[in-house]
């Protein structure tokens, strides 16, 4: 492959690469993003139901009994939790839920009620939960959330405010005097009392852990994911063949700058190209060959019969040379190769044998075709240059006798 294009390959992979992991990153938080807000629409819309269940023990259980209690079928200092408390019916229905979410293999959910004038101890607010009251009081908040770790585990909080204190609400929250006398009895006469209405005097809080839901989350991710390497894969496969093909006619194109268009061996651009970035080694032979008296086949059998001798000649040499040796056109009627020998003996003998080739072969409508070659070894610290005047001078020798092998 060019080294162009193989450049190219590498950019798009470092760009797949990076695409691919800021994508990955990316669509993770998404993911997680969507997962928590549906977890928060979910806690938020439990809440509602516990507010829900307050509203309706108040305006429905507790007006209920007050009803019966001032139609003297039930008595007026009748209290009990168990129906008349929305906290400890909700406490006690999420201590049921929660053994159902167990049963079912699902993590359990905390409850909370903070309040700043708790009845019951248990409810009591801290001091960072007093001041999330206050904010609900001020109207500041309608909701909180907030995302906390709890023994290198990650849990979402999240909270609402009761309902404001109303008419029914300061039955039991007033003075002592008006609340029945069994909550009295039961909790006593200063927890609890001295409310005001329209103050919030509590709220609702649920801590859900999210190690399931994270699992949920990396779970997705991880198809899309795969999804996503396939789809890139896919992607760099198509982008390869496209280069490759882009290559093969890049290659063509190349070649043809440095092929010869009659002989289809390499020209003199290349020559130069190659002997510049020549590689220094021993025993390599420079060997120079001219067709002797060319210039009278043109002028005697015309242009074509000359390419016809061109290109037979040319193929001859090809079929008598090493894939190693080097083989150029450096001029109309010139050609230069480049070979590894052993010694000098090895490479007289290999250019008697191209010379003996061509002398025998029976070129149609021509006959006989003779060379003349020049050849000469590289020396230490020879520049290209001087390596070629004197392989050309060598070749000047040869064909002053014509049809010779000179070395200098």
């Amino acid at each position: 492959m060019l080294y162009h294009n193989k450049k190219f390959l590498s950019y798009i992979s470092f760009i797949f690469v990076v695409l691919y992991c800021a994508i990955v990153v990316y669509l993770y938080f998404i993911l997680k993003s969507l997962s928590n807000d549906k977890m928060e629409d979910s806690l938020h819309n439990i809440l509602l139901y516990e507010q829900a269940q307050k509203k309706y023990v108040d305006e429905c259980q507790k007006k209920f009994i007050f009803n019966l209690q001032n139609k003297n079928i039930l008595s007026k200092d009748f209290f009990s939790p168990v129906i008349m408390s929305a906290t400890f019916i909700t406490r006690n229905t999420f201590k049921k839920y929660n053994e159902l979410r167990k049963e079912h293999n699902l993590s359990s959910i905390l409850y909370r009620v903070a309040s700043d004038n708790a009845r019951n101890p248990i409810n009591k607010a801290n001091n960072d939960e007093l001041k999330l009251l206050e904010k609900f009081n001020q109207k500041h908040i309608k909701s909180y959330k907030k995302y906390i770790n709890i023994n290198n585990e990650d849990y979402l909080y999240y909270a609402l405010p009761v309902v404001a204190n109303n008419d029914i609400c300061m039955r039991c929250h007033g003075t002592p005097k008006d609340a029945p006398k069994d909550l009295v009895k039961l909790y006593g006469d200063k927890a609890g009392f001295g409310e005001k209405k329209g103050h919030i005097r509590a709220f609702f809080a649920l801590t859900f852990p999210l190690k399931s839901q994270e699992q949920f989350v990396k779970k997705i991710n991880l198809i899309f994911d795969v999804i996503l390497f396939l789809l890139f894969c896919f992607a760099y496969y198509l982008i390869y063949k496209i280069i490759l093909k882009v290559d093969e006619q890049d290659k063509k194109l190349v070649e043809n700058m440095y092929k010869d268009g009659l002989t289809d061996v390499y020209n003199r651009k290349r020559f130069h190209k190659d002997m510049k970035n020549l590689i220094y080694q021993e025993h390599k032979y420079l060997m120079i060959l001219d067709i002797d008296y060319f210039k009278k086949v043109n002028d005697t059998y015309g242009h074509p019969v000359g390419d016809y001798v061109l290109e037979t000649l040319t193929k001859l040499i090809k079929d008598n040379i090493r894939d190693s040796d080097r083989f150029y056109r450096i001029g109309g009627e010139e050609f230069a190769i480049v070979s590894i020998q052993k010694n000098k003996d090895d490479e007289i003998k290999f250019a008697e044998r191209i010379r003996k080739v061509i002398e025998n072969y029976n070129f149609e409508d021509v006959g006989q075709v003779t060379i003349s070659i020049g050849f000469t070894q590289l020396r230490n610290n020879e520049t290209f240059e001087e390596w070629y005047k004197r392989a050309d001078e060598a070749l000047y020798e040869a064909k002053k006798e014509r049809n010779k092998v000179f070395e200098k």
